[in-house]
């Protein structure tokens, strides 16, 4: 009995999967398309978008590399360190306004090769890193100064 059991268990995926139970997700149905499409393929256009998408992520990191060089000057006043946050951030005074701010490192480039994405991940991980420890060095100064008074 056992085995008829896990025989069952072990083929009902198979069956499932002939008989159609399963619901194919967007993106299986998309590449199925994309693999039975009848019009050909314009490559060219294909590999012009991932180069852009390459330039566009080479560029977040070279600004974002040079955020982390300026946060590393010690010498830099509160009120600059503040102002290059706030400018990473894109928050902007009162009445102005550039679009809607970048939420995630990784939009619009989407498709760049793996090793790319997560260094730059880790660059930005390394911002939010520094931005933490600031807001920790403020919240501790501050503290103290409460129980001061």
């Amino acid at each position: 009995i056992l085995n008829t059991v896990t025989g069952v268990h072990k083929y009902k995926w198979l069956k499932q999967n002939v008989q159609g139970l399963y619901p194919q997700s967007a993106l299986l149905n998309t590449i199925v398309e994309f693999a039975l499409k009848e019009e050909p393929v314009d490559v060219e256009k294909m590999r012009k978008c991932l180069l852009k998408q390459l330039e566009r992520a080479e560029v977040r990191l070279e600004g974002i590399d040079t955020i982390l060089k300026l946060s590393a000057k010690n010498f830099l006043l509160p009120s600059v360190q503040y102002a290059v946050f706030c400018g990473w951030q894109r928050l902007i005074p009162e009445g102005a306004n550039i679009g809607e701010p970048l939420t995630d490192c990784l939009k619009d480039v989407d498709l760049i090769p793996p090793f790319n994405r997560m260094l730059l991940e880790v660059t930005f991980g390394k911002l939010y890193a520094w931005a933490i420890q600031n807001v920790r060095n403020i919240l501790l100064d501050a503290n103290a100064k409460f129980k001061e008074l």
